[in-house]
């Protein structure tokens, strides 16, 4: 997976970034949470199945989503306290 270069962006860009990070990372844990509910349920009614994993297949998407929001987030910062 390639590194991301974030000091190479404009400030418009890290924002326009930042925005569309949040908003994925909001929708997939949404995304998460409702289908844990479910799985809970399934497992509980069927036993062990795929559904049983299928929400925490999701979560190194989700951590990575955060990371890369952090990342933003703290070049952003970096460049306010430079000006």
């Amino acid at each position: 997976m390639k590194k991301e270069d974030y000091s190479k962006y404009s400030i418009e860009d890290l924002i326009k970034k930042e925005k569309t990070a949040k908003v994925a990372t909001i929708a997939l844990g949404a995304l998460i949470v409702m289908q844990f509910f479910p799985c809970l349920y399934l497992t509980y009614k069927q036993g062990f199945n795929v559904f049983t994993v299928l929400p925490f297949t999701f979560l190194p998407l989700l951590m990575v989503n955060i990371l890369t929001l952090k990342k933003i987030k703290a070049e952003m910062n970096s460049r306010n306290k430079a000006s």
